[in-house]
């Protein structure tokens, strides 16, 4: 059996893209995102810094490795970037950047 693995690594200038192309329930995408900062687990996961809608402040959110990977799925669906429905998926961080595995088998 030949196993294939796959690399996609996400930069902060990626992942902002993420968030405002598949944007988390509770963030408005029209939000100036101020930072975004990968934080290592195990699991991952990711703070984001934005603006409040009204000007008036700041809010830090705390993205979770399990939402994560359903954005950053759904984000390269929408993009095109094929992935393996049956893949064995996986986030990790390297450095400041996030790393998204997806291994497969190949018959």
């Amino acid at each position: 059996m030949i196993t294939e693995i796959r690399h996609i690594i996400f930069s902060n200038d990626e992942l902002k893209l993420v968030f405002q192309t598949v944007p988390p329930e509770e963030f408005d995408a029209s939000r100036r995102i101020l930072s975004i900062q990968v934080v290592e687990g195990p699991p991952p996961t990711v703070k984001l810094t934005s603006e409040l809608p009204t000007g008036g402040g700041r809010e830090v959110m705390q993205l979770e490795s399990y939402l994560l990977a359903r954005l950053i799925v759904a984000y390269c669906q929408k993009k095109r970037i094929p992935l393996p429905k049956d893949a064995l998926k996986t986030l990790h961080a390297q450095g400041d950047q996030l790393c998204f595995s997806i291994m497969s088998s190949l018959s």
